[in-house]
């Protein structure tokens, strides 16, 4: 069988395989939020989200095929990511949500070094919230269990501090701007 490579060199039998895994740990997200499979734009994995008033808030799990779009955090691909959003960027919920000191994805942040699992806030950012590790180098049975022990980890901030549970209640307030 010949490798399937992506983009940039990047064999996906690996990734594949990976997200192969995930995909019964993943199912707890995309019960309570849309869903799809990401195969361009220099990412690999599942994207899920839901729409709040002209925005979308949710997350992405995979890896970063391309580094071009990520130089912010220097990625050495393949590069296994966990990533929270909220676009576009100029959205009032945007600023509630990310902007703000104590806001939903500050309160994550911290509590995810707290746990051991630190994510990065880039505030500046629609990709605001993330965690990532590099899996060059790995051969494709390593970087497979690697990636999801990653992705796992990284799963159990989100839990540990009802993120997932808080972007479901996020909805427009009764003047009609976004609530969390």
């Amino acid at each position: 069988m010949e490798p399937s490579p992506a983009r940039g060199g990047v064999e996906l039998r690996a990734l594949e395989r990976a997200m192969r895994r995930m995909q019964i740990p993943l199912r707890r997200i995309r019960q309570n939020f849309d869903s799809r499979d990401v195969k361009s734009g220099g990412l690999y994995g599942k994207l899920w989200w839901r729409s709040v008033d002209g925005a979308r808030i949710g997350g992405f799990v995979g890896f970063i095929t391309n580094s071009a779009r990520w130089a912010h955090i220097r990625p050495t691909v393949p590069e296994a990511i966990v990533f929270a959003f909220v676009r576009p960027r100029g959205h009032a919920l945007h600023r509630r949500l990310i902007g703000r000191n104590g806001s939903l994805f500050h309160t994550v942040a911290r509590r995810s070094r707290y746990e051991g699992v630190p994510f990065e806030l880039f505030r500046e950012r629609e990709d605001a919230l993330l965690r990532h590790r590099s899996m060059a180098g790995r051969p494709d049975e390593i970087l497979a269990l690697s990636a999801c022990d990653f992705f796992m980890t990284s799963l159990r901030a989100f839990w540990a501090s009802d993120f997932l549970q808080e972007l479901q209640k996020v909805k427009k307030d009764r003047r009609g701007k976004p609530s969390a």
